[in-house]
């Protein structure tokens, strides 16, 4: 495959849509439009389970890709040296609205998977991303383009 770069988000969507490139691996919440409008498909979904909105579409490794899986993460971040105190209250107050089922489903239903945690949990969560996305980019050769 040719890797194609874009400036912004919105276009490879498009391009996908509109058959001028025939792969592309973003967001589900990205590619929703197309989706819908029965101009592209989901093939696999990377995280390492099924999202619910998509549960007949199989993940990476169940397609017989292993080495595409990978979780995209998202989470709430605070300044350099928050106190410590500040920091598991806003934890605990993320978390006691995440157990809310309303508020799961409707991020689930933009294609997220809702895994909560402690802020130790999610600094390993990035660690092991960044690990992942380095040996990707060996896999591939992938070099720094400035």
């Amino acid at each position: 495959m040719l890797y194609v770069p874009y400036r912004d988000v919105a276009a490879p969507p498009i391009d996908l849509a509109e058959g001028r490139i025939q792969v592309l691996v973003t967001s589900l919440q990205a590619t929703i439009g197309p989706v819908q409008s029965g101009k592209a498909r989901v093939i696999a979904i990377t995280n390492t389970r099924r999202a619910a909105t998509l549960p007949d579409v199989p993940i990476a490794s169940e397609a017989g890709h292993p080495e595409m899986s990978i979780d995209g993460l998202a989470g709430f971040f605070g300044w350099r040296g928050m106190p410590t105190k500040l920091r598991d209250r806003i934890s605990a107050d993320i978390a006691e609205v995440l157990r809310d089922p309303e508020i799961r489903a409707r991020i689930e239903a933009s294609g997220q998977l809702v895994l909560g945690g402690t802020p130790e949990e999610f600094a390993a969560a990035i660690e092991q991303q960044r690990a992942r996305i380095a040996e990707i980019a060996a896999l591939i050769d992938l070099k720094d383009v400035k």
